[in-house]
């Protein structure tokens, strides 16, 4: 692996060691790939046998099994829910995404220099990076709005209206620890795990051999929005995940995407949370409309904060 590091990087204070070199030769881009497919499919598996086992265990309803969790479910089974999908997710995208960094990148050190996880971010691209996100919002809410006018197969709109249905029900938040569980559900073990896998391993083996650079960034998202299989959203995710593939490439940091991740999931639950309490007029669980000119205006942030990250932040020519 060559060192990444740009020419005028610097230690900061409580960074990591200075990079060593990884000696062994760089495995090959399909080879990793489907290494990575494999151990999240391993770790998925264990992942569902462990929870079964916890339902028959714990004598619940097998039907959670399923999946499926109606908008006006009890809290009881919101929190069975809640564990499904949490040992879900922590086995299939931190376990399998670490393990292939293991497999591939070893030891545990050299995997986090891979990852570029090794050293925190300083305060303005860690700051820019989660402005990015947010003002994004206009223009994903209206991206949202195109993709649901595509045709779609009824199958898949089936699909969509379950899943919808069992992230209202997951929304529903009585009290504030229901709203901590879902930040660390919905918002924390996401950030996490998706950025491993798909900015941590997917893009940056993907942009080993795609050139330019960005037809890497959008092949890595497009991976990323279709892999949710939520086709009514697709477009708007792959977006978010251009620019969270975006920060990656350019800021070198692996924290900064999980942060920005993190804030645009927060925000969400967080949102939800307030509106249940009347705090808030605004209900993210009902489609928002927003006008062309907020979305022009969203993009022209957008384009103006990434270009005040290039100037800041430590970049990489690529």
């Amino acid at each position: 692996m060559e060192d990444v590091r740009p020419d005028n990087w610097e230690e900061q204070p409580g960074a990591a060691p200075a990079f060593i070199p990884y000696s062994k030769p760089e495995p090959r881009v399909w080879v990793v790939l489907l290494g990575l497919l494999g151990f999240c499919l391993f770790f998925s598996i264990l992942g569902g046998a462990a929870f079964q086992a916890i339902v028959l265990l714990a004598g619940w309803d097998t039907g959670i099994l399923s999946g499926v969790l109606a908008p006006d479910a009890p809290p009881a089974e919101r929190w069975q829910m809640r564990l499904l999908l949490g040992i879900g997710h922590l086995a299939t995208f931190l376990l399998g995404g670490w393990a292939t960094l293991r497999f591939f990148y070893p030891p545990a050190s050299h995997a986090l220099i891979y990852l570029k996880a090794e050293r925190l971010p300083g305060l303005r691209p860690l700051l820019g990076g989660i402005l990015l996100i947010l003002v994004s919002i206009p223009l994903v809410l209206y991206t949202y709005t195109l993709n649901k006018a595509l045709p779609l197969p009824d199958t898949f709109r089936m699909l969509e209206d379950q899943t919808n249905d069992a992230i209202k029900g997951l929304l529903q938040m009585d009290n504030g620890l229901e709203l901590l569980a879902n930040l660390a559900l919905i918002a924390l073990l996401p950030a996490l795990g998706e950025e491993l896998v798909f900015r941590g391993v997917v893009q940056q083996q993907l942009l080993r051999r795609i050139a330019p650079p960005w037809l890497g960034l959008v092949l890595a998202a497009a991976i990323f929005s279709f892999i949710h299989f939520q086709f009514e959203g697709f477009l708007p995710r792959m977006l978010l995940g251009i620019l969270l593939g975006w920060l990656y490439w350019r800021t070198q940091n692996f924290w900064v995407p999980v942060a920005a991740h993190f804030a645009n999931n927060a925000f969400q639950v967080a949102g939800q949370y307030l509106y249940s309490r009347d705090l808030s007029g605004i209900d993210l669980e009902e489609d928002i409309d927003v006008p062309w000119y907020a979305a022009a205006l969203s993009l022209l942030l957008v384009i103006a904060l990434m270009r005040w990250l290039d100037k800041r932040s430590v970049i990489i020519n690529i």
